[in-house]
């Protein structure tokens, strides 16, 4: 077994354009904001200094942590309720079948919440025009896949809605 201590120390690529590693752009905080300003969704700096909005009245976050090679990670939490099983366990089998299934997105439990994340390092020619309602969407439809999952099925398979007036209606994907 490798030593991780004993790894290299490999540097950030530095373009031919930006000696020193010097950054020609914004930080990519003020960059993601641009975006989500452009998709038209107002976005706020919260008190930990991430980006708060909200899209399809679902409040998510976009964490970025500056340097030679930034990160961000979108991310979101939804309390748990029925039809979700209460048992633990049961709850935490379910997030690690949809993270090994899905891309992209990671779901795991904090306490009685449900949180799933999107976790990407920001190179410098990073498309944020595209990765950010990627990562916003995909977060949102595994949310959706996660209360799904506990939902019981009809005779083809489809998850079964509660509807209006105590019927039932297939869930729409």
């Amino acid at each position: 077994m490798t030593d991780p201590t004993s790894l290299p120390n490999f540097q950030p690529h530095v373009p031919a354009d930006q000696p020193n590693g010097a950054a020609t752009e914004a930080p990519v905080r003020d960059r993601i904001l641009g975006v989500l300003k452009g998709l038209e969704v107002e976005a706020t700096v919260d008190s930990d200094g991430d980006l708060e909005f909200t899209v399809n009245e679902q409040t998510l976050f976009a964490r970025v942590a500056e340097g030679d090679l930034p990160l961000v990670r979108f991310f979101g939490q939804w309390q748990l309720q029925e039809p979700v099983s209460p048992d633990h366990n049961e709850r935490l089998a379910r997030c690690n079948d949809l993270t090994l299934q899905l891309n992209l997105v990671k779901l795991t439990l904090v306490q009685e919440s449900l949180v799933v994340s999107a976790e990407h390092v920001i190179t410098p020619n990073a498309d944020l025009d595209v990765l950010v309602p990627l990562s916003i969407n995909h977060i949102l439809q595994s949310v959706q896949f996660f209360f799904q999952s506990w939902l019981p099925l009809d005779e083809d398979g489809q998850p079964i809605v509660p509807g209006q007036d105590g019927a039932s209606e297939q869930a729409q994907s």
